[in-house]
């Protein structure tokens, strides 16, 4: 029977010129299955819309907002 992990394995490993893939980073990242807002799916943070089963809208700011600066705070009488 084909194993096709294996297969991805030495594949990865010639790409990587011999070395281990994992450990050049090749396999095994979470970041091939995160979203591009750095969510998995099912992660329980707020839905940004990516995932299918999510229904969260991401809305595009249209300008950036500048922060106010502190008011001053005045001594009690």
């Amino acid at each position: 029977m084909p194993n096709p992990f294996a297969d991805q394995y030495r594949a990865a490993m010639r790409h990587a010129g011999g070395g281990c893939p994992i450990n050049a980073g090749l396999l095994g990242r979470l970041a091939d299955h995160e979203c591009t807002h750095g969510r998995l799916p099912g992660d329980r943070t707020a839905n940004c819309g990516c995932w299918p089963q999510e229904n969260a809208h991401v809305i595009t700011l249209t300008r950036r907002l500048r922060a106010q600066p502190p008011t001053a705070r005045r001594k009690a009488a």
